[in-house]
């Protein structure tokens, strides 16, 4: 194709839509695949061929995300016998034989009801003893290998989890296993030994687009140089992996390390409820960081929503260490929520001669930088209506909880908005480390200009006593013209577990599922305005960096 693939004006606004979600995520990324040959099937004979191309990289990116997934291998497969216009055969020799082998090998049991029965029944030692015996001597062994492996990277078990992929990903299916031995120790902090045992597989079975995971392993080593080939590479072969576009643009742009000072004054405003300890060492990482190198003047303000634990003595303790002129605690004698109690802080006075209004929640981990990295993203976008951050969970930072949220296509054709979910599809190896436009930000670190904030309205109560306030807010911005804007370079550790960890109780369940019908029940029709902005918004975004990649000689 002539045109860059995102000024194609045949490509399907769904299929746009997935892409510039992100190249993350299987299920995701299989269903962008789907969508690719749905449009090869109508196209031109013409151009049958490139679309068949994307489908089957975007299948490869699939099977990268999660190798050990045979139906993923299956499908690529089929496309065996394509050749990529004007290229040799879609893969090396080295790599379909390796897919063959993985389709081969990968069979789902007849039944896992006692599987699910010791799932059930809180799992434990009993269940890891069963899976370990399932791996051993059945011949569903890549199956458990594929439920285990996730059960121990939760667990951050990486020793284990190493032990029982080197079982079973021998023989020819070894490159595969340096490909797994890759991830566990990028997920383990161990960049330099991830990069070797990327190298070992790509040699044993050369991989059609590389390895996206080998870019970020580089780039977690500070490799900038490799890093920068390893993405250049990835984006010569597919060009419509956006992740890599936007690692790419910010580590050759400098955005990657970027930091800034705000250009005014800082209101950082939390609010609180019965969690005196995580308050304390929220308020410990606070004030531990820089606060005077990116802003003139701040003043932290800390609402106590009725507690009736020890939160009253914290704001007392704190306000004592570091003096009044730093710290407001403001108590209230009832619990009114979440949207209530930011509106509340909003409209004191005290905060009303800042500029910038901060709010974190009461249970975050910030870093040293957290605020220089959010005034790098206000100077990179100053038009933004908000700008959030990456968050992580803070006891096991490969789950990511929150990330730049898109709308996607609703999947199985179903009505109603649906949000993008790449990030609960698997672990966090660092692919969501980019700056740039969104629909919206998580709301426990994310940072406004004051007027801004008033001008969309306040945070609706109807959402109380929390849950989709700050997406509804959010929401309105995109509608306003100034969508919010996503920090990946700025990781904040959430204390509250991630739903893989901790099972949402029912309650919280219920009330999060009533929410987000009162979401979609609120913007009704607007979501298709949303859609249709965020998706020019991310467009202009990507063409503008991809065009300074061209003029920079490294991308063609």
């Amino acid at each position: 194709m002539n045109l860059p693939w995102f000024d194609d004006p045949c490509l399907p606004p769904a299929l746009a839509d997935l892409l510039l979600a992100g190249s993350l995520g299987r299920d995701h990324l299989l269903r962008a695949a789907a969508l690719a040959a749905a449009a090869a099937q109508a196209a031109p004979a013409a151009a049958r061929a490139d679309w068949q191309r994307r489908q089957a990289l975007l299948l490869v990116a699939a099977l990268e995300e999660d190798p050990l997934f045979g139906p993923t291998a299956a499908r690529l497969l089929s496309l065996a016998g394509q050749r990529l216009p004007g290229d040799p055969d879609l893969w090396d020799p080295s790599f379909g034989a390796l897919a063959a082998s993985l389709a081969a090998r990968f069979a789902v049991p007849d039944s896992t009801a006692y599987y699910e029965r010791l799932l059930a029944g809180g799992g434990g030692a009993r269940l890891d003893r069963y899976l370990e015996n399932e791996i051993r001597n059945g011949r569903h062994a890549l199956f458990w290998l594929h439920v285990a492996l996730r059960r121990l990277l939760l667990a951050r078990d990486f020793d284990r989890a190493s032990a029982l992929a080197g079982q079973v990903l021998t023989g020819d299916l070894a490159p595969l296993g340096a490909k797994v031995a890759g991830d566990i120790a990028l997920l383990d902090a161990r960049p330099t030994d991830a990069l070797a045992c990327y190298d070992s597989a790509q040699a044993a079975a050369s991989w059609p687009t590389g390895l996206f995971r080998q870019g970020l392993a580089a780039l977690a080593l500070g490799e900038t140089a490799l890093a920068r080939d390893h993405l250049r590479g990835i984006l010569g072969t597919m060009p419509e992996h956006v992740s890599a576009a936007l690692a790419l643009f910010d580590l050759v742009s400098g955005q990657a390390h970027a930091v800034a000072r705000l250009p005014g004054s800082l209101s950082i405003a939390l609010y609180t409820f019965n969690k005196a300890a995580d308050l304390n060492a929220t308020l410990t990482s606070l004030f531990a960081s820089d606060l005077t190198a990116p802003v003139d003047r701040h003043h932290v303000f800390v609402l106590d929503n009725a507690a009736t634990d020890a939160t009253p003595a914290v704001i007392a303790a704190w306000t004592q260490r570091v003096g009044p002129e730093r710290l407001t605690g403001i108590r209230l004698p009832v619990n009114i929520g979440a949207p209530a109690a930011r509106n509340w802080l909003a409209a004191d006075a005290r905060l009303a001669a800042a500029d910038f209004v901060a709010y974190l929640d009461d249970d975050v981990d910030l870093p040293g930088d957290w605020l220089a990295r959010l005034a790098a993203a206000a100077a990179a976008y100053p038009e933004a209506g908000v700008w959030g951050c990456h968050v992580a969970d803070a006891q096991n930072p490969a789950i990511a909880q929150g990330i730049d949220g898109m709308l996607v296509p609703p999947p199985d054709g179903n009505a109603g908005p649906s949000l993008s979910d790449l990030h609960a599809q698997g672990f966090d190896y660092g692919g969501f480390a980019h700056l740039r436009p969104c629909l919206t930000v998580m709301g426990c670190c994310h940072l406004f200009r004051r007027e801004r904030l008033l001008a969309a309205g306040g945070f609706d109560i109807r959402y109380s006593p929390s849950q989709y306030d700050d997406v509804d807010h959010d929401l309105r911005l995109v509608l306003a013209g100034t969508p919010p804007v996503y920090q990946g370079h700025l990781t904040v550790g959430h204390r509250r577990p991630a739903p893989a960890l901790v099972p949402v109780r029912p309650e919280q369940l219920a009330g999060g599922n009533a929410n987000w019908h009162k979401l979609c029940a609120k913007h009704g029709d607007r979501f298709s305005t949303m859609a249709d902005r965020q998706r020019q918004t991310a467009l202009a975004d990507l063409r503008r960096k991809w065009l300074d990649l061209q003029e920079a000689g490294i991308v063609g």
